[in-house]
């Protein structure tokens, strides 16, 4: 993955964030909305990044108590986690 000379998400999330101004998006002061876009749309690839920049209680909570997320992604990441 690309990374960003401005902000500190890589290019390849531009495609996710259509709606809003990539370049302002900072993980440190975004983390939910981020991580609530990649776990809905992103790949695994992207899932591993975001693995890597939040802590698994924060990926947990985030990916487990969503509104934005469906009762099938949250699950996935509740059993994922569980049998980890």
């Amino acid at each position: 993955m690309k990374q960003r000379a401005k902000g500190n998400l890589p290019e390849d999330f531009r495609k996710y964030f259509w709606d809003c101004e990539f370049d302002e998006l900072i993980m440190e002061k975004y983390p939910k909305f981020i991580a609530e876009r990649i776990l809905c749309f992103g790949n695994i690839k992207e899932i591993k990044w975001l693995l890597t920049k939040l802590n698994k209680d924060m990926f947990l909570k985030i990916s487990t108590t969503s509104r934005r997320l469906d009762e099938r992604t949250k699950n996935f990441w509740k059993i994922y986690f569980q049998n980890e």
